[in-house]
């Protein structure tokens, strides 16, 4: 009689679990169909809910033109959250003694002018180095494709000091992981590509998951999805490259970099990292541990990102004092967009993987995907309006072209100007001048990269532009 109890618990607990991942996956079914209700999501959807998959679904195409779909082998651009990979390999090395964290910068690049930059400051992003996609696009050669021995050659010459002491506040910056994946080449002596591959993604199994420059001589990589973004002109999604603004160009001449962005995977490669961090796979647990602290700045106040959460080594988090919590990270690249999500109390994983760029916002996804799994009721989750342009009336284009210096940098300008038709072009230092639409007489927005301007008036008269990108704010004043 006891066994039979026994059994019959273990029969109701199995059925439990086997109605509530049911429930979950026709919840999931349901939201994915409202965002897909005009067939225009393209990408890949992956949920783990107590170590059992709910949920895995492919929409859209790889090739839009050859009309290849995406299915379980395709490969996306993991843009940001590449930058968890490249904190794993830095504490490998950590923890086989050949590198501190504590570490000046200095030690693996002495022609560097930085002060008192550790390798801490570049995982926690509190370095002050500032981000090369911020930089004076002539500094690049545009006319290859740019590595990373091309940034720091850039560093070397170009930059004298950092935006802010190091420790003293925290400023998202890609080149930070630059930083980071050349260091691992000169402690490893090997390229950052072949110890990603030997100690990282081979004992992970990611069979499909490699650093991928798709831009670069000879690359060719099967199943991967072409990046698209909506262009203003024909009123659709077209490959990135074939956009007819020119304010993705940078996404060709920096397509060598990797670190910060430059690896390709798939979701059920990504739920094969999940596995190998939860098996000690790459990196004893006590040590992964560490990539989850929380930092603290100079000022004692914890490092906190301007775009939610606190900072660890490649992650972010919300909750400081759980050593099982939720910890996840973006990413956002010209043509595509991915979040990837572990909560090791419930056993959950999730990965989101799209190849339209600014298709979807992936924070509020991530919300209605946890609100389904907690059995909660679910915010609205629908694909990103279209920003959709007005026209100005002459006097109101005349009124904000002209040029603008920035205030931590009189001698950087940004230029408004607008041709006959009325078309108005942006033009920050010596990039490329890019057609920006108007969204009202004050506002202006990219259609390509995730930055928009606004104006301001005092008595009347434009005095200042602000830009808005990665969650920072430049102002700049009309001379």
């Amino acid at each position: 009689m006891k066994l039979k109890k026994i059994v019959t618990f273990l029969f109701l607990m199995i059925l439990c679990i086997t109605l509530r991942a049911q429930s979950a996956h026709l919840r999931l079914d349901s939201l994915f169909n409202t965002i897909n209700q005009d067939g225009e999501l393209s990408g890949a959807v992956l949920v783990m809910d107590s170590s059992k998959v709910v949920y895995e679904r492919y929409f859209g195409y790889e090739d839009s033109q050859k009309k290849r779909k995406i299915h379980q082998p395709t490969r996306f651009e993991l843009a940001s959250v590449s930058k968890q990979f490249t904190a794993i390999a830095i504490m490998q090395l950590q923890h086989q003694g050949k590198l501190s964290f504590k570490d000046d910068i200095q030690k693996y690049f002495p022609r560097l002018k930085f002060k008192n930059v550790t390798i801490d400051h570049l995982l926690r992003h509190s370095s002050g180095i500032s981000d090369f996609i911020r930089w004076d696009q002539s500094w690049f050669d545009r006319s290859k494709i740019n590595t990373n021995d091309d940034v720091l050659s850039i560093l070397e010459n170009k930059l004298d000091s950092t935006e802010f002491d190091a420790g003293n506040q925290f400023s998202y910056s890609n080149t930070n992981y630059v930083l980071l994946a050349l260091i691992v080449e000169r402690v490893s002596n090997m390229s950052f590509k072949a110890y990603m591959q030997k100690f990282i993604f081979g004992p992970s199994r990611m069979k499909n998951t490699s650093v991928f420059s798709s831009r670069s001589p000879g690359a060719d990589l099967q199943n991967y999805a072409q990046g698209l973004g909506y262009d203003y002109q024909t009123d659709k999604y077209i490959s990135i490259d074939q956009l007819s603004s020119n304010s993705s160009q940078f996404t060709t001449y920096m397509d060598g970099i990797s670190g910060p962005y430059g690896i390709s995977s798939t979701a059920q490669d990504l739920l094969k990292w999940h596995k190998a961090l939860n098996n000690e796979t790459v990196l004893p647990k006590q040590q992964f541990q560490q990539a989850l602290l929380v930092g603290y700045l100079n000022d004692g106040k914890p490092n906190f990102s301007d775009m939610g959460g606190y900072v660890g080594y490649g992650w972010m988090f919300i909750d400081s004092t759980d050593a099982n919590k939720m910890h996840y990270h973006t990413g956002n690249w010209p043509g595509y967009q991915s979040i990837l999500v572990r909560e090791p109390k419930s056993e959950r994983f999730v990965a989101v993987l799209v190849n339209k760029w600014n298709f979807i916002g992936v924070l509020p996804l991530m919300t209605a995907i946890n609100a389904i799994l907690n059995n909660r009721a679910v915010p609205v989750v629908a694909p990103q309006d279209i920003e959709h342009k007005i026209s100005l009336m002459e006097y109101q284009v005349r009124e904000i072209t002209g040029q603008y210096s920035y205030t931590d940098s009189p001698e950087l300008l940004y230029t408004i100007t607008a041709d006959k038709e009325g078309r108005i072009f942006a033009q920050l230092g010596d990039q490329p001048a890019v057609e920006v639409m108007p969204k009202s007489d004050i506002e202006l927005f990219y259609t390509v990269i995730d930055a928009r301007l606004k104006f301001e008036r005092k008595e009347s008269k434009i005095y200042k532009l602000t830009l808005f990108q990665n969650g920072q704010e430049l102002e700049f004043l009309k001379k």
